[in-house]
């Protein structure tokens, strides 16, 4: 009997066998990605009684780690850097997220090639930063003219491509016509049946817009992207955008469930329609400017999140980073800052906490505060390690593997 791995498999049920592999081979090959894929375990593992529970309510990520910040072009195609997935977002306690971003800087530490002292060190940058945004009361956005060093050249790149050059990376001719390459890696074909069914909501959807032109499908695929969706329906979606060939747009249609941190929240939640109304509306309470085509999707029982599709290169490559605690330190306090602005910019929404309240909170956090979050930030570490090993055990047994069809 193994504990955590049944917890493991119970929370991935009902998900599409095929892809739910890949995500069980990730989180045995890589113990970040495993960290990704089990806030289910460590929300659960939150004391009743612990501090944490006490810091003020906003709109919490739900899943704050370093990868899960980003840039993204909006709808106005400027370039933002901010929280990128919120699959997981709710109303909550603060200090929920900021533990969760903490402990995911001392996973990545081996990563990093980072001593322990150093991961240490980051964390209260990270803290320190964090405290003194949210303080000032604030709100500010990281642009290409307002940024420095590592995360201005970021930024100036992303802001630089192009659309074109991005969508002809990801398609090829068939017979004539431009589709999606099916690579068994980022893509997988989808069944004829399935397609269809996905492009006949997808198309209803499209009328209710103020132009359904824009949403003509091209194509369609399966998307495998992420660690801890995987198993769930993605989609990669090619349309119309603004006329062929060069007009192309590729969007990002992903299937979306309850948050798994809801349960541990003691504030009552709004009564979305569907989980995708959560995910939308959240980013768009938090962020200087959603992702563009951000809306929600029914298909048939299932509810999607729509956006447009952004490459995976709109993600810090922290390794090529390895080392460099200078770097990875102003890294760090451009992410504290946004974290701060995020949680200001959503302030007196459906019961998350004013302005005021979240600076005093912030002008209050002794040095008490702050040690208590590296302990709990290490213990979650240390859970991480155990259940890790408990993962690898069961995985190497063959608990997970799929049945064949």
């Amino acid at each position: 009997m193994n504990p955590i791995a049944e917890k493991i498999k119970a929370y991935n049920s009902g998900r599409l066998p095929e892809i739910l592999k890949l995500k069980y081979k990730a989180m045995r090959d890589d113990r970040y990605r495993f960290y990704r894929a089990i806030p289910h375990l460590l929300y659960n593992d939150i004391p009743k009684k612990s501090f944490l529970h006490d810091s003020p309510n906003v709109w919490l990520c739900g899943d704050l780690h370093l990868e899960n910040l980003g840039s993204y072009k909006a709808d106005n195609r400027l370039t933002y850097f901010g929280v990128n997935d919120f699959d997981e977002c709710v109303l909550g306690p603060v200090l929920f997220d900021i533990t969760r971003l903490l402990t995911s800087i001392y996973v990545s530490a081996d990563n990093l090639e980072l001593k322990p002292s150093e991961a240490h060190a980051l964390c209260n940058v990270f803290i320190d930063t964090y405290f003194e945004k949210l303080a000032e009361g604030y709100i500010r956005e990281l642009e290409p003219e307002t940024t420095r060093g590592i995360m201005k050249k970021f930024l100036e790149k992303v802001q630089n491509r192009s659309r074109k050059e991005f969508i002809g990376e990801k398609t090829e001719k068939r017979k004539g016509k431009l589709k999606l390459k099916i690579d068994n890696t980022h893509t997988v074909a989808i069944p004829q049946s399935e397609k269809k069914e996905v492009e006949k909501h997808f198309l209803q959807w499209a009328k209710t817009t103020e132009n359904p032109e824009f949403y003509k499908v091209k194509d369609i695929t399966f998307r495998i992207a992420g660690t801890s969706s995987l198993g769930l329906r993605r989609y990669a979606i090619l349309v119309e955008g603004r006329g062929k060939p060069d007009g192309y747009f590729l969007v990002d249609l992903k299937e979306t469930l309850p948050s798994c941190l809801e349960k541990q929240c003691r504030v009552a939640q709004p009564n979305w329609k569907t989980e995708a109304e959560r995910i939308v509306e959240v980013q768009r309470r938090t962020l200087s400017a959603p992702p563009a085509l951000l809306a929600s999707i029914n298909i048939g029982k299932r509810n999607f999140v729509l956006k447009e599709l952004q490459p995976s290169a709109d993600r810090i490559d922290y390794v090529l980073f390895s080392g460099n605690t200078k770097k990875l330190k102003n890294i760090l306090e451009d992410m504290a800052a946004i974290c701060a602005w995020s949680n200001l910019r959503s302030t007196g929404r459906d019961g998350s906490a004013i302005a005021d309240e979240l600076i005093d909170f912030a002008k209050a956090g002794d040095k008490e505060v702050k040690k208590m979050l590296i302990e709990y930030s290490v213990l979650t570490l240390q859970n991480t390690y155990k259940y890790y090993k408990d993962y690898c055990e069961a995985y190497d047994k063959g608990f997970f593997k799929q049945p064949r069809k």
